[in-house]
Parts: structure tokens; C-alpha cells; sequence
């Protein structure tokens, strides 16, 4: 028997013999991609933070995904700018629905030429609708600044559908919420929705997204919006 499947087996037992809550451990390997520290960076001032937040930007564009950086105060105007940007192209007709999450770090229904649906009722409910809104959008939990991606949760006010359905996906990040590793986005995803829902029970859904979905044939054509979004947006604020 090897040393992992070992490891793995002794926390099982530990975990059932301690009433099966699985104890804390030390994260043997924290950091997938060596990230550039400021330390390193001795022709420039930054912190920690903007550090990850530039490495962020910088893979979660290689993910093929657009960002788009705001502020708190400047937040609904930066979405209606993406919006107006994707009605121009013809992306999004004049009025059309937008599909948003209630949880969504603004008001959706402040925004101008389209016509915003909450997404609270079932989906066999919301099914003649639903499957026809072209843009949708969400709330991130966290973003992973050494891989580039969004960490979402599901829940009550955050559909898991949401992120799935439409051709246009737009997800609201804080910058503040950007961490360095996929564990680390875990855990915050973890944290806040203890923190929501008041218990120790966990969402039913833990995602995290890359940028369009895309997907390649045997010829190694790739296509985008096989399994969800033909274009995605992180708005940073």
C-alpha cells in the first residue's frame, strides 16, 4: 500500500472515530504556478495584493476571458458600458432580458436598455424564458491569482444555472477576494458561505471558471460555448 493511500485511509478512520469531521491539516503543496513576488520586484512599488490582482488579470485573460477593471462607485457604469458594447455588435438586441442572480453586488434593475430578470423561481417555472436570455450575471466568490480563475458557490440566491445557460456571462469580482492559490479560494468559498448560511454545512456546488467554455473535436478545432458561455466578463471592482 502506498504512503498516500495510507494517509488518505488514516484520515478516514480518524475522521469517522472524531464524530466525521475531518480535522485540520497542513497544505503540502500550496502553489501550483510560481507567482512573481513584490519582494522581487525591486524596480517597483506594489504590495501583496496588487501583485495578485495584476497576476490574476494576467492569467484570467490567457483563459481567453475579458476583464474589465472598476470600482465600487463605478461598478453599474462599467456593466452598462458591456452591455451597450454587446448590443452594438448585435450580440444582444435592444431591451433584451439579462438574467441575474439577487446575491449580485448591485442593482440590476438601475441598468438601461435591457430588461433584468431575477433569477428566483424554479427552473421548470422560469423554462419558456430561461433557456432564451442571452446574458446572465454573477457573483464570484474569489478569484485565484496563480491560475487565472473565478471561484463561485451556489446557493438560494445563487443559482448554479446562472453561470451555465447564456451565450454572455458577466461575474462580478472584488479585488479584495483575489487569493494566490486554488486551496486559498476554497477556503474563502467555504468561509463565506459559513458565514452566510450561519451553519457548517457546505453549498452544493462549489465551481470554478476558467472563461468561455470551450471544447475541440479530434481535428483540434476548439469551439467556444459547447457547455456554457460563448464569452465571459470579470468585472474587478
Amino acid at each position: 500500500m502506498s504512503s498516500a493511500k495510507e494517509a488518505i485511509l488514516a484520515r478516514v478512520r480518524e475522521s469517522i472515530a472524531h464524530n466525521h469531521t475531518i480535522p485540520a491539516f497542513s497544505v503540502r503543496f500550496g502553489n501550483a504556478l510560481k507567482l512573481e513576488e513584490p519582494s522581487t520586484l525591486e524596480s517597483k512599488k506594489v504590495d501583496s495584493s496588487s501583485n495578485l490582482v495584476e497576476n490574476f488579470i494576467t492569467n484570467h485573460t490567457n483563459n481567453k476571458a475579458i476583464v474589465v477593471q472598476a470600482t465600487q462607485d463605478t461598478l453599474i457604469s462599467a456593466v452598462q458600458d458591456i452591455l451597450q458594447q454587446e448590443i452594438a455588435q448585435g450580440a444582444i438586441a435592444q431591451g433584451e432580458k439579462l438574467l441575474y442572480n439577487p446575491d449580485i453586488a448591485l442593482d440590476a434593475q438601475s441598468l438601461q436598455n435591457i430588461t433584468p430578470i431575477p433569477y428566483t423561481q424554479s427552473v421548470d417555472s422560469m423554462r419558456a424564458e430561461l433557456f432564451h436570455i442571452p446574458v446572465s450575471i454573477v457573483q464570484a466568490r474569489c478569484g485565484v491569482a496563480d491560475l487565472g480563475i473565478l471561484g463561485l458557490s451556489s446557493n438560494e440566491n445563487a443559482p448554479r444555472l446562472s453561470s451555465l445557460i447564456t451565450n454572455i456571462c458577466i461575474y462580478l469580482l472584488p479585488k479584495a477576494a483575489i487569493v494566490r492559490n486554488i486551496f486559498n479560494g476554497i477556503e474563502a468559498i467555504k468561509k463565506y458561505e459559513k458565514d452566510r448560511s450561519g451553519s457548517s454545512v457546505l453549498p452544493s456546488n462549489i465551481i470554478f471558471v476558467a472563461g468561455p467554455s470551450r471544447t475541440a473535436d479530434i481535428e483540434l478545432q476548439t469551439v467556444f460555448g459547447v457547455h456554457g458561455p460563448r464569452k465571459t466578463y470579470a468585472v474587478l471592482y
